[in-house]
């Protein structure tokens, strides 16, 4: 965990597999892949999280505490899979931004790439940087293809006039300009210190082995605080 507070929290979203927790940990170099059916299966089933802060130098952004401390983000990888919609919508209600992630190597759009843009939508989430995702596995012309797919779908979306960064997550190609651009694209929201606070809970854990009698169910808030501002 880092020292500093995240100021914004930022998204990762897109169809299953296109490289959502691969690109989480590029931008913070921390795995949100940890519980056990997820290490098992190799795709997301619950948000992940990983906080990270970005400072700048004469080289540019970089994570390594070098230079002047720019901000603190939470990024939160959600599940591309079908049938966890419902852990993507409690993701986007904590969103101030979002990436959405395209493969260069897949028909655009993918399933979940369109529904996971239209919750975008629908909840309200204007600041989006588009990230077209293994261009190391397409050549030139594939990936001029790929992007034209990805504008052509975009029209007409709140996501119209985002951003598209090419990059590899995997090979960690571009990710130095992906930083740089969320920096600019998704700025630090206003909060209202004022008003009575408010949480939400984006996600929970079930500690109890099926078929627990009633009285025996356990489950509690391991730590952290409540506080106004």
């Amino acid at each position: 965990m880092t020292e500093e507070i995240p100021e914004v929290n930022i998204g990762l979203v897109g169809h299953v597999d296109h490289g959502k927790t691969t690109l989480t940990n590029a931008l913070s170099g921390k795995w949100t892949d940890k519980h056990s059916e997820e290490l098992k299966k190799g795709i997301t089933i619950k948000l992940g999280y990983a906080d990270v802060s970005y400072y700048q130098d004469e080289d540019g952004f970089n994570v390594d505490g070098e230079g002047e401390h720019v901000r603190t983000i939470s990024l939160v990888d959600s599940p591309g899979h079908e049938t966890l919609m419902a852990n993507v919508l409690s993701g986007a209600a904590i969103m101030d931004g979002a990436i959405l992630l395209v493969a260069a190597d897949e028909e655009v759009p993918q399933p979940q790439t369109r529904e996971h843009l239209a919750a975008l939508d629908i909840i309200g989430i204007e600041n989006i940087v588009v990230v077209q995702n293994k261009i190391d596995k397409v050549s030139k012309e594939e990936s001029k293809e790929n992007y034209h797919q990805i504008k052509e779908f975009l029209k007409g979306s709140v996501a119209e006039d985002a951003p598209i960064i090419p990059i590899s997550a995997q090979q960690e190609v571009n990710i130095d300009a992906l930083t740089k651009t969320i920096d600019e694209e998704i700025p630090t929201p206003e909060r209202d210190l004022e008003s009575e606070p408010k949480m939400l809970v984006a996600r929970s854990f079930d500690i109890n082995k099926p078929g627990t009698d009633i009285d025996k169910i356990k489950g509690s808030v391991l730590g952290g605080s409540l506080v106004k501002g």
